[in-house]
């Protein structure tokens, strides 16, 4: 087994879903989730958030990367499977310390990936300094900025809310 195999198998047997737990009190997930939905309001935007604690032995040992993961979530989820094809996940791998953000075509033709990359950059930093749900909520409000921006909601138009508002700890 390579070292650098092994170091991260280590570093995901030590974040059980219990210990994830910890750092994510039920009040701060349900508040983040009625945030999502006040978000959604504003905008044609439809927000998933996953926290996964650790990836099972077998998807390190194949590994398994953070984007591989969120992209099967995305599917999972069926964040892809919205009306208007504008799903986002914002997905934290909490053992590899990495935060990726998916988005469907509809959202993806018109936000460059550079600027989900500032928001993952935005949890990142949060969490770096211990900040876990306020982390979550600073990405919440940068990606409803620029939701809100650039898929403002259309009087007139149905915007079904096509997914769940609750945080996924898995």
């Amino acid at each position: 087994m390579e070292q650098n195999k092994f170091k991260r198998l280590w570093k995901h047997w030590q974040y059980p879903r219990w210990r994830v737990e910890q750092f994510f009190p039920t009040a701060a997930l349900q508040n983040i989730s009625r945030k999502i939905a006040e978000s959604e309001r504003k905008h044609a935007g439809q927000i998933r958030f996953v926290v996964e604690a650790r990836f099972d032995s077998a998807a390190v040992l194949a590994g398994i990367t953070p984007h591989q993961r969120a992209l099967q979530w995305f599917g999972e989820l069926g964040v892809w499977d919205t009306e208007h094809n504008c799903g986002v996940l914002v997905y934290v791998s909490f053992a590899d310390r990495a935060v990726e953000i998916v988005a469907d075509r509809g959202i993806s033709r018109k936000v460059p990936q550079e600027e989900w990359q500032n928001i993952c950059r935005t949890v990142s930093d949060a969490f770096s300094n211990g900040r876990y749900p306020e982390g979550l909520q600073q990405g919440l409000e940068e990606a409803d900025a620029l939701l809100s921006a650039l898929f403002p909601r259309v009087g007139g138009r149905d915007y079904p809310d096509d997914l769940a508002n609750e945080v996924v700890l898995a």
